[in-house]
């Protein structure tokens, strides 16, 4: 598959690209500032200086407030985590991944061990690496099925069960995470999708995030996969719990369905992922309006079409349009080639937006030539 230039600098939420706020600093060391600002400046060769100068703000603060040495030293280690998982992903974030979760405890002659190995082979032949949490069963499965190249592990210090599997102990792209936090921060941020194997409470936690995640609009959409092996019923009886429990009782939408895609043919999971990325390329907020970017243009009488089968996403008196770039994204020039689809959008139901992004797929394509910025 091509793999696009803007995963290199994506933020996962889709949310406007913003400087950070400025820190209120305790009016005892207002001294400080100056010298704060000047070492941010010569040390941020790559950076806004900003970014640090709040960073060592933040730790001035704490360190002149109530906070515990067990809080300062959560701040610490976090940090570390974020910064040397950035440093393993940052050579491969052009291109796309998925997550893979799922228990630990599965054995080798188990049909899920099969079923999870043959996901992460057919999506390493579709272009993607794989993510796994680097432990045994499902974890251990795809990242053989993967290989060592196209695999990262993302490790968990446990006192007991989870040890890294033999495909990545030795390999530059495992990971090994103190903070569940931190961890699960790192699935959701570098992903592209997500497919959840049969588990216990770590891949019902995982699944239940991500899609809360995504629900809330704390994450950009992505496809979710459930996928049970051929003959078994794990994830179908879930959905039923679902449905039954939380759709059918007014605790979530019917349209939040939208965002899982349940299925026992590994092939058809992963032809479900390349689907999603057929047209849709990604979206990005700017205030009230979303900017859709697309692979491809897609006809006019599809967007009128599409306009009016999702009137209710759309802000009273606003119009869905096809366009090229809008001026707030002269930040990406990367992206310019990309035609967009823009509207004002209602927000609060990413399951109806799930939906619209399916039907965008399913459009007629044609070649597009962009226009610059005006």
């Amino acid at each position: 598959m091509k793999h696009p230039d803007f995963l290199d600098n994506r933020d996962f939420t889709g949310e406007d690209k913003k400087r950070p706020s400025t820190l209120h600093m305790d009016t005892s060391y207002k001294a400080l500032e100056g010298d704060v600002k000047r070492l941010s400046e010569t040390a941020s060769t790559r950076h806004d200086p900003r970014y640090l100068q709040e960073y060592i703000k933040t730790g001035i603060n704490m360190a002149q407030s109530d906070a515990s040495d067990h809080d300062f030293t959560v701040l610490i280690r976090a940090g570390r985590e974020m910064y040397r998982a950035n440093c393993v992903f940052a050579p491969y974030r052009h291109i796309r991944k998925v997550s893979i979760f799922g228990s630990a405890r599965i054995r080798h002659d188990e049909p899920a061990y099969e079923t999870a190995r043959e996901f992460a082979r057919e999506a390493n032949e579709h272009g993607y690496m794989v993510i796994t949490g680097g432990g045994p069963g499902i974890m251990q499965a795809a990242n053989e099925g993967a290989g060592e190249e196209r695999s990262f592990g993302l490790n968990i210090t446990l006192p007991y069960e989870q040890t890294s599997n033999h495909v990545v102990a030795n390999s530059n792209k495992l990971i090994n995470f103190y903070y569940f936090f931190v961890r699960k921060l790192n699935f959701v941020a570098e992903s592209d999708a997500m497919v959840a194997f049969p588990g216990g409470f770590g891949t019902m936690d995982e699944v239940f995030e991500t899609l809360t995640l995504i629900q809330t609009g704390k994450a950009t959409i992505y496809p979710i996969v459930l996928l049970d092996s051929p003959g078994k019923t794990f994830w179908l009886n879930w959905l039923a719990f679902i449905r039954v429990e939380l759709v059918d009782s007014g605790l979530i939408s019917e349209d939040d369905l939208h965002l899982i895609h349940v299925t026992k043919n590994p092939a058809e999971a992963i032809d479900h992922i390349d689907r999603f990325y057929r047209i849709f390329h990604s979206y990005r907020f700017i205030g009230d309006t979303i900017a859709i970017r697309l692979n491809t243009l897609i006809p006019a009488q599809w967007v009128e079409h599409l306009e009016r089968d999702f009137a209710d996403l759309i802000l009273p008196g606003g119009r869905m349009v096809q366009t090229g770039p809008l001026p707030d994204e002269a930040d990406e020039p990367h992206l310019d080639k990309l035609p967009r689809i823009a509207f004002p959008i209602r927000r609060g139901n990413y399951g109806r937006l799930r939906l619209l992004i399916d039907r965008i797929n399913e459009a007629p394509s044609r070649t597009y030539t962009p226009a610059p910025h005006a």
